[in-house]
């Protein structure tokens, strides 16, 4: 069985400040999963990111880790979550492949 690990941070991609409380985030974000499995495990994290322009920002995270879904539902859930929370890029991985959408 597969399994995808999808890491989103919390920090808006515009005001580079977490807009959204991590309680709601992660409300989001199960509604959105939920919508394409039965579950999946939804841990609190703290990430580091550079931006396009160069600043770095320490921010909270959630991390998804979810198994027994297509890599197509899978992908719809990292697209949906990188809209829901406003955010420049998320950690995407598949198996041992990673990239960042």
């Amino acid at each position: 069985m597969k399994t995808f690990v999808i890491i989103c941070g919390l920090n808006d991609k515009d005001t580079r400040k977490q807009e959204i409380t991590t309680d709601n985030a992660k409300r989001r974000l199960a509604g959105i999963v939920l919508a394409f499995a039965d579950g999946a495990t939804l841990t609190e994290c703290d990430g580091i990111y550079k931006h396009h322009d160069g600043r770095i920002v320490f921010e909270k995270s959630i991390k998804i880790e979810i198994a027994g879904i297509s890599k197509k539902a899978a992908l719809t859930i990292a697209r949906q979550a990188k809209a829901a929370l406003n955010q420049e890029s998320i950690y995407y991985q598949s198996g041992r492949a990673v990239r960042f959408i």
